[in-house]
């Protein structure tokens, strides 16, 4: 990543670790208690946080970046489904971001992003109420508008509602251009005192953890969306007790592969929203029958949406999901949000300490902002002190292990206490060609057969070659527990395995988390580029092995 595109990641970071901080204080508690307009309330502060951010910095595409990083910040805490917080804020990102670039960094653009974020966040409510409940609950929805009518003797049409909605809705999407305006000038003029905010905070890239006992399988994210279309149709289509089976049986099935996962399920909160509804629907509705049909409905369209969602976001961790993310250019997404994730803690300690933080939110935004180039600072700090990549590439049979061998042997003659692990292969030909490889793993010594050319008892056939799992297994166990311990880490070599999520990218997403670990990857020349976008945003190096010198490496080290 050059180092424009890294400082705009930066600032992305900080203002989306922000962002989802003031979500978590503000948006938990709002949700947590039910308050009508929580959602507004929230769409409100965000924008005035956007605009007072763009007086300090006016980076491209800046604000869609840092609502990608608060997305998925918010969207993936333990209390959270996919769907409601990353739609929610990536749409305000992107009206915010559009508006700005269209109408430029001043009033005008500053309300248009406002009156179009205050209007998405209440139709991004009602299609989310449609998607779980279905139509249904716009008729019961209705009906109760019409009673509250009738038990009040208002006379309000719902064309006058309307009108009544849009106005203020409007009017709230300019004051959030005025707030911000202000809050972002007298942002510029305020410092944080580095001495006050107390203890920085350790850096912990796990957001994204690979669960090493789960077996992820990227077909299912097709299935449950097939799935789910496909039942939602049914239930709309067919009568109750003709979709009720197969509902139930997929919910099983969820609840048995996900179940640590659907915690939203186990609330009584959720379930007590679930009774309301159906005796609303009974109570509404002339035939009770009718009504309890309709509400047992939307119960099971509730449930069957929450479950799937939820187990789409679990599969879309699959580390096969991340490889492609990282050669498509994200890995600097990945980082970032890394350092956002563990900046959390540290926000909230320093925006939230007071008693009424929330009775004065302008106030805490306030302080956020003022907090933000502590956090630029020291998120830069980070990506400086990243761990080093040295890659030895080469065509095949072009001497590459024969090197890296050299290498570790001078390092250990030079320094015997230099702590080196990971694996190295070594090629075992017959008759003249390539028959397997055989791996030793350092920390160890523990020598194994790894793969072979023909098919033998409990491999798995990758390419040409015929895997032993339990040898990958194992050398992958032993590998991540010696990583605290190590000084080195090598890997002979990154291929085709570690480009699809397996093999050992598993090892190295470890080894990107480990402080003072240094890392050398013997890779093919003809897979160099495809590594070095895999892992972009780290700081490599690549050593030809027909053009370098041992001491050349070993320099660096």
């Amino acid at each position: 990543m050059n180092s424009k595109q890294q400082d705009i990641w930066l600032k992305a970071a900080v203002i989306g670790s922000i962002w989802a901080s003031f979500e978590i204080v503000f948006g938990s508690f709002f949700h947590s208690l039910r308050l009508p307009f929580a959602g507004t309330f929230l769409t409100f502060s965000s924008i005035v946080l956007l605009v007072a951010f763009s007086y300090k910095w006016n980076d491209k595409n800046l604000f869609l970046k840092a609502g990608i990083i608060a997305a998925l910040m918010r969207s993936l805490m333990p209390t959270s489904v996919i769907l409601g917080p990353l739609i929610g804020i990536l749409i305000e990102a992107v009206l915010f971001q559009l508006s700005i670039n269209l109408l430029g960094r001043n009033f005008t653009g500053f309300a248009v992003a406002g009156v179009l974020a205050m209007f998405s966040a209440i139709i991004h409510k009602i299609v989310s109420i449609i998607l779980i409940y279905g139509f249904d609950i716009v008729k019961i929805l209705e009906n109760l508008y019409y009673v509250l009518l009738r038990s009040t003797h208002l006379d309000l049409p719902l064309n006058q509602l309307l009108i009544l909605v849009a106005v203020v809705y409007t009017l709230a999407g300019i004051t959030v251009a005025l707030l911000g305006m202000k809050l972002g000038k007298k942002a510029l003029a305020s410092t944080v005192d580095a001495v006050s905010i107390g203890e920085k905070w350790t850096v912990k890239n796990d957001l994204f953890n690979i669960d090493a006992r789960f077996h992820y399988r990227p077909q299912l994210i097709f299935l449950h969306l097939l799935v789910l279309i496909v039942l939602l149709v049914a239930l709309e289509v067919f009568p109750l007790y003709y979709s009720l089976l197969p509902v139930l049986l997929y919910g099983a099935f969820i609840i048995k592969r996900y179940g640590k996962s659907l915690r939203r399920l186990a609330k009584p909160l959720f379930w007590l929203q679930l009774a309301v509804i159906v005796l609303i629907a009974v109570w509404l509705w002339p035939d009770k029958t009718e009504g309890f049909m309709m509400g047992m409905k939307m119960i099971l369209r509730a449930i069957l949406v929450v479950a799937i969602f939820t187990a789409i976001s679990v599969e879309l961790k699959n580390p096969l999901v991340k490889a492609l993310l990282y050669r498509r250019g994200y890995s600097q997404l990945y980082a970032t949000l890394g350092m956002a994730t563990s900046a959390v803690p540290f926000i909230l300690k320093n925006i939230s300490e007071e008693k009424k933080t929330l009775l004065n939110p302008l106030k805490v935004l306030e302080k956020a902002i003022a907090l933000s180039d502590v956090l630029l600072d020291e998120f830069s700090e980070q990506m400086r002190q990243k761990n080093k990549i040295l890659i030895i590439s080469g065509d095949t049979r072009s001497g590459k292990t024969t090197f890296l061998k050299q290498v570790i042997k001078n390092l250990k003659e030079q320094n015997p206490d230099f702590s080196i692990g990971g694996i190295i292969a070594t090629g075992i030909d017959k008759d003249g060609e390539r028959y397997g490889f055989e791996i030793e793993e350092l920390s160890t010594g523990q020598k194994n057969l790894l793969c072979t050319r023909e098919p033998q008892e409990n491999t798995e056939k990758i390419g040409r070659f015929y895997f032993y799992q339990q040898v990958l297994d194992t050398t992958r166990r032993l590998i991540v527990e010696s990583l605290p311990a190590l000084d080195l880490l090598v890997i002979d070599e990154v291929g085709y395995l570690e480009l699809k999520g397996r093999g050992w990218f598993e090892v190295i997403e470890e080894a990107m988390k480990q402080h003072d670990l240094n890392m050398i990857f013997v890779v093919r020349k003809r897979l160099l580029e495809d590594v070095l976008n895999l892992w972009q945003d780290y700081y490599i190096e690549v050593f030809d092995v027909d053009k370098t010198r041992i001491d050349e490496v070993i320099k660096i080290l």
